[in-house]
């Protein structure tokens, strides 16, 4: 050991006061120096270590995990073990292990010196940059999921319109990856008509402002698509233009829907891509080809006014008057004299002639609706209108004859009602020449999509006049809604929920939330995705202080954590938790 400390070791003091564990051992494992720091590590502070052996000092599983290499070390090189194992059961400590060469005058190894540094530090900090990985990877993976579950795709692009990413619903979308987008100009990729001429992207970052539901043509790898895209700035955490976000909703299908309606509809005004409407479709063609009398049939709402009007504007008596009469709206004697009319005097307040609807309906088409509403008496003089084409006026003895094509309409089983001897068998076949049945809406499901599309264009004329751009139509989640839920009140009821949500949004946009509360609640949670919690109580009031430091520190977590009193980690758990992940 003399020969040692006389060669080598004059400068132990110095080694003592290093904080990493400094070894000298020979090559039976004798210890010839060690410092106070590996003295203190393996729980032997203020002895004298040397000639001891290794195996006395280390555990059995690190000299197992350190040996096979140790009297290997090539002259000049190091060996590195990382994750050594020092230390007593209750104070253990990750270390990292490495060995040089121990060499004696003539140049020879005659033993290894042995550093061993503290890791725990350095393992936490690997720890918590591994966790802030992990949730930075979750919450990529949960935005891509919520962008994917949207109707819209999503870019962006930096100052000089690059793009920087590219959603995978936008993928499907253009039928371009994002491994192919990323880097190069979005007029190249998307290759839109105006993106030469009137970019949506290049008038954002050049004035600063949004741009809401711009119709755009794209033809990405040839594959011509039609988008609306809305803008908005892409700051920095200095709050500096970045570039711009992009969300692109594609409205192909609505265009080739549209077209399809035209090709297969003949007849205007009536929805028809269920087999059941095409089967409706054919009959009202076969009504508008024929004078016939037409029963039409189906519930409150779905729509047999409109079926009414369709028949008598497609037919040649189109330039003749539609009347429509309801019959459950009027007592007996006021039906009466409304069918038929009446003369003076013919009953109090009657103080002059007054032509019916039949007479005003003269060579057109009058339509009773509610037809099973009237009065035994009532179908008996409707009876011989059929027949004869003839009828009194109330208080009046002369006929009048007319040439009127009668449409009836009603709610009810008109079948079962004369079963039931409500209703004339003798007027049921009169009436059901030709009988056509509208099922409800929940049978006829493929028609809800271009039926909502329809009234969106209604009401964008009623209430987005002159500013029609600013609606964008409605997402794919309200319209998963309106699919699922069974309308009760048919079409009627659809065209009211349209309004409401037309009405009430402020996004431009017909979403879940502006939809009427009873569709809302009918629908079952598992067909849509629930909102997320409220915080309420003392969580509420952390996600208050949080996003007040936050955003104090322009969204830097470190700077946050450190004002918070908590670690990254756990504030990166807790921005997560109240969904404040930017």
């Amino acid at each position: 050991m003399a020969e040692a400390s006389n060669g080598c070791l004059a400068p132990e003091r110095i080694l003592d006061h290093i904080t990493d564990g400094i070894l000298i051992v020979g090559h039976d494992e004798t210890v010839l120096y060690a410092n106070d720091a590996f003295a203190r590590i393996v729980g032997r502070e203020g002895q004298d270590l040397r000639g001891r052996k290794l195996s006395q000092l280390v555990p059995a599983e690190t000299l197992a995990a350190i040996s096979p290499k140790r009297l290997e070390v090539p002259r000049g090189q190091v060996h590195v073990h990382f994750n050594v194992q020092l230390g007593g059961p209750s104070a253990r400590c990750s270390y990292c292990f490495t060995a040089y060469p121990f060499l004696d005058e003539a140049n020879r190894c005659v033993g290894l010196i042995e550093n061993f540094r503290n890791m725990d530090a350095l393992r936490d900090t690997i720890l918590e940059l591994e966790e802030v990985n992990r949730v930075i990877r979750r919450e990529k993976e949960r935005t891509e999921r919520i962008l994917d579950a949207v109707g819209d795709g999503v870019f962006t692009v930096d100052r000089e319109r690059v793009i920087r990413s590219f959603s995978r619903r936008l993928e499907r979308i253009t039928g371009v990856s994002a491994a192919e987008a990323v880097g190069r100009r979005c007029d190249d990729v998307l290759r839109g008509e105006k993106c030469s001429t009137d970019c949506p992207l290049l008038w954002t970052l050049e004035h600063g402002k949004p741009v809401d539901g711009c119709r755009e043509r794209i033809v990405p790898g040839g594959n011509e698509r039609v988008v609306e895209v809305t803008t908005a700035q892409l700051l920095d955490e200095d709050d500096e233009v970045a570039g711009v976000t992009a969300f692109v909703y594609d409205r192909t299908e609505v265009v080739a829907l549209r077209r399809e309606l035209a090709r297969i509809s003949a007849v205007p005004g009536i929805v028809a891509l269920s087999p059941a409407m095409r089967k409706v479709l054919q009959q009202v063609r076969v009504a508008a080809e024929t004078d016939v009398t037409v029963l039409i049939t189906g519930a409150s709402g779905t729509g047999k006014d409109v079926v009414a009007r369709t028949i008598h504007q497609t037919g040649p008596r189109r330039d003749r008057p539609f009347v429509v009469v309801n019959c459950a709206a009027l007592t007996e004697t006021l039906l009466e004299s409304e069918l038929f009319g009446h003369v003076r005097g013919a009953f109090t307040g009657a103080v002059r002639d007054k032509p019916g609807r039949f007479e005003l309906a003269d060579g057109g088409t009058i339509l009773l609706d509610e037809i099973a509403d009237t009065s035994p008496a009532l179908q008996a003089k409707l009876l011989r209108v059929l027949q004869d084409k003839q009828f009194e006026r109330v208080g009046g003895t002369d006929s009048r004859r007319v040439d009127v094509r009668i449409i009836a309409a009603t709610n009810r089983d008109l079948a079962a009602e004369v079963a039931a001897g409500r209703f004339r068998e003798d007027l049921y076949y009169r009436l059901a020449v030709l009988e056509i049945h509208l099922p409800p809406l929940r049978e006829r499901r493929a028609d809800i999509p271009p039926l909502v599309e329809h009234f969106m264009e209604k009401f964008r004329a009623k209430y987005y006049a002159g500013r029609e751009e600013e609606f964008r139509g409605i997402s794919n989640r309200a319209m998963a809604m309106l699919l699922a839920y069974d309308w009760p009140g048919n079409v009627r009821e659809l065209e009211h929920a349209i309004e409401v949500a037309m009405v009430t949004t402020t996004t431009g946009r017909i979403e879940r939330a502006f939809l009427p509360p009873a569709i809302r609640r009918a629908v079952a949670p598992e067909t849509v995705p629930p909102d997320e919690a409220v915080p309420t109580g003392p969580e509420q009031e952390e996600q208050r202080r949080i996003l007040e430091v936050l955003r104090r520190n322009r969204w830097h977590v470190t700077r946050s954590a450190r004002e918070l009193g908590i670690s990254r980690t756990t504030l990166w758990r807790r921005m997560k938790r109240y969904d404040l992940i930017r």
